[in-house]
């Protein structure tokens, strides 16, 4: 249950909906996989598993919820080589040459003819919502995976009131003042990545991981002029993670002392750890987004 990103909305205004009304929203679009003639199918399915039809999960008032894509692995190789060959023997065939439109009808039967033949994939991505204060989190670096999801939910609920993070200070400003000075505001350290950009034509990039980030290798880059795009950072000795000049969270790992308070709480069912992981999750998470957004809003 752990997110290891966390892809930040911001709610616009109030989310009105109770968790009931989210589920029973939820349940008009269920995840119910591709058909032979579908390239891809997207739905709601339980965070418990295929075992549980609850679609929403509550816990001191979060909402998580999951998505389920799934896609026809048919790869344009595949197709083009099918296309390839019959194209040469039509023209061997009728001693001609075969036209771009006639092509392209050729390509759309040969995928009308593989697609209920091709093996499917299927990936889930968690979310959850914070009405109290405004966050709406999915688990996931992508915007494109986060579009695909928020997409399905303004759908199902007709609107949704999010967008992206809006701050006083620039991600990139600040982040290469914090490495520059070497001071970060509490409970903030430095990890030991890196990525820094140049701002001119040349576009050039120095990444450093695994390394004390206060040498003087790093200081040179800075100040030859490069700015920080990606930061590693530690948050309160609980949580480390890589902050990214769109304000992105990223490859998010929760440290021991939140392990070991999961194995004190002793679960007994997989329902239970779940239950035990998002509050713990949750109530962090949302400490350390209280904080980071007071770093760029001083």
């Amino acid at each position: 249950m752990w997110f290891k990103n966390l892809y930040l909305l911001q709610l616009s205004r109030d989310f009105a909906l109770t968790p009931e009304d989210l589920h029973d929203a939820l349940e008009s679009k269920p995840f119910l996989g591709c058909n032979k003639e579908q390239r891809e199918a997207i739905g709601w399915v339980s965070p418990f598993g295929r075992n549980s039809e609850q679609l929403v999960h509550v816990v001191n008032g979060y909402m998580l919820f999951t998505v389920a894509h799934q896609e026809r692995m048919l790869p344009s190789s595949v197709i083009r080589e099918e296309l390839d060959e019959r194209v040469a023997l039509l023209q061997d065939k009728e001693n001609r040459k075969v036209g771009s439109r006639e092509k392209k009808d050729m390509r759309e039967q040969i995928e009308f003819e593989l697609l209920p033949q091709a093996f499917t994939r299927t990936r889930k991505m968690d979310a959850w919502l914070d009405t109290a204060n405004g966050w709406m989190v999915v688990n996931t670096s992508s915007a494109s995976q986060a579009e695909r999801m928020t997409k399905l939910l303004r759908t199902c609920l007709g609107s949704l009131p999010v967008a992206a993070p809006k701050t006083e200070n620039s991600p990139t400003s600040l982040m290469t003042q914090w490495l520059k000075e070497g001071g970060l505001p509490a409970p903030f350290t430095l990890g030991e990545e890196c990525e820094l950009r140049s701002q001119g034509d040349e576009k050039s990039v120095a990444v450093f991981k695994r390394h004390e980030l206060l040498t003087d290798e790093v200081q040179s880059n800075l100040a030859a002029g490069k700015m920080v795009s990606k930061l590693g950072l530690v948050w309160d000795e609980k949580i480390s993670f890589i902050l990214t000049d769109e304000l992105g969270v990223r490859r998010v790992r929760f440290l021991d002392v939140l392990e070991d308070r999961l194995k004190d709480s002793d679960p007994q069912s997989h329902a239970e750890k779940l239950d035990i992981e998002f509050n713990l999750m949750t109530g962090e998470v949302t400490q350390l987004l209280a904080d980071l957004m007071k770093c760029f809003s001083a």
